[in-house]
């Protein structure tokens, strides 16, 4: 299986007065047209490496890699006016909550729109057109009434699915997921994996899926990278989850409830300074 995206001893760090923050410590990856999962705690570096494969990162950020390639195209040597030409286009991110990510005093389906006539020279009838059979592949039931709609005029799930629209309307070859679903309750929650899962596997893309949920994670995903402290502390199939080796995604596992077993209170995960090493 071909590479789509290499990444080499990726590194985000970031100045402040108490000194460097490296929030990226060494990330090295390869992902093909799959699924790949990178999990771990808040501030493990999981959506940092995710912005800055994007190029998002703060302005004050410092990037650097020995690699960072997405289909033979050098993402750290490409100009401004390159990235953004990529960005939506062939690489597309969904945020994590649709109230944050959605234009408030924007219709969706003119955002929608908006995303084509930056990247493609298409009519106003026929990027419509687009939009609207975008909108119904994502299960919206009725594609012109949501159309016309404002963000703040539909729930989390729908607006979810809109913001979903508006990221694969391009049709892009690498799509990252960053919390897609967290803000979503359970029922919507595996429609939108669903949903995910079918374009993946329809459209042949490459998907990093950025969560904290380890048990969807290993349900949902071909591969698994977890990461702590900045750095990847263990890489592994998604079927093979419950038998990791590294203490630290042991110890997740062993946070999380389990149907039929009395574990309250739940075990707290005991952290060794070696990991961050």
């Amino acid at each position: 299986m071909s590479a789509l995206l290499e990444v080499e001893d990726l590194r985000v760090s970031f100045p402040t007065r108490a000194g460097v923050v490296e929030a990226v410590r060494g990330v090295s990856f390869t992902l093909g047209r799959e699924r790949l999962g990178i999990v771990g705690e808040s501030g493990s570096g999981k959506s940092q490496t995710g912005r800055a494969i994007m190029g998002l990162t703060a302005e004050h950020g410092q990037i650097s890699a020995r690699k960072l390639e997405f289909s033979g195209i050098d993402l750290l040597a490409v100009s401004k006016a390159g990235r953004r030409a990529l960005r939506g286009n062939r690489i597309a991110m969904i945020l994590q909550d649709p109230k944050y990510s959605l234009n408030p005093v924007m219709t969706i389906g003119r955002q929608i729109v908006e995303t084509l006539h930056t990247h493609e020279k298409v009519s106003g009838t026929e990027a419509r057109k687009r939009a609207l059979d975008m909108l119904a592949a994502v299960q919206i039931r009725d594609p012109e009434r949501v159309f016309g709609l404002y963000p703040h005029e539909v729930s989390g799930g729908m607006g979810q699915r809109a913001m979903i629209a508006m990221m694969l309307v391009a049709g892009p070859e690498l799509l990252i997921a960053d919390e897609p679903t967290s803000a979503l309750d359970v029922t919507v929650q595996l429609e939108v994996l669903g949903i995910l899962n079918r374009l993946v596997a329809e459209r042949g893309m490459g998907l990093i899926f950025i969560s904290h949920d380890l048990r969807l994670v290993s349900s949902f995903c071909d591969r698994v990278i977890v990461m702590y402290a900045g750095r990847i502390v263990e890489e592994l199939q998604a079927g093979e989850l419950a038998h990791a080796r590294h203490p630290y995604t042991q110890g997740l596992l062993n946070c999380m409830p389990r149907i039929g077993a009395d574990r309250h209170p739940l075990p707290v995960l005991d952290r060794k300074p070696e990991w961050a090493l």
